[in-house]
């Protein structure tokens, strides 16, 4: 009971603050939507044949998946307005090496991704 009164104190004490920073972490409920976005991404960038790569077709993908989790405050936003960009500057262009090491990246940030989401 006395641990409770201390927590309990500390929570008023703090403010609201506190628990708008700790929501901000928390994990966001399952959105089968941009489930789906990241999934058709993973396909998209997946499929890329870096010898003739067609970049600008995963562009829109993931524009949208940033702004909607960015909209929805979820707490992979900067992941995914990550992975914009990056598809962004793939969609440039440069060497079939360049398009590899590109698709590896983008890899790693949608597995970051899924393994948050995962089990929502």
């Amino acid at each position: 009971m006395k641990q409770f009164i201390i927590v309990a104190s500390v929570l008023l004490i703090s403010g609201c603050s506190t628990v708008d920073t700790v929501k901000k972490y928390w994990p966001r409920s399952h959105d089968p939507v941009m489930f789906n976005q990241l999934i058709t991404a993973d396909i998209a960038i997946a499929h890329q044949n870096c010898d003739a790569p067609t970049w600008a077709t995963v562009v829109p993908i993931t524009e949208q998946l940033a702004k909607y989790s960015d909209w929805r405050k979820d707490p992979q936003s900067e992941n995914l307005k990550g992975l914009h960009a990056h598809v962004e500057r793939m969609n440039k262009g440069g060497s079939k090496t360049f398009c590899e090491i590109g698709k590896k990246t983008a890899k790693q940030r949608i597995d970051a991704a899924k393994s948050a989401w995962e089990g929502r």
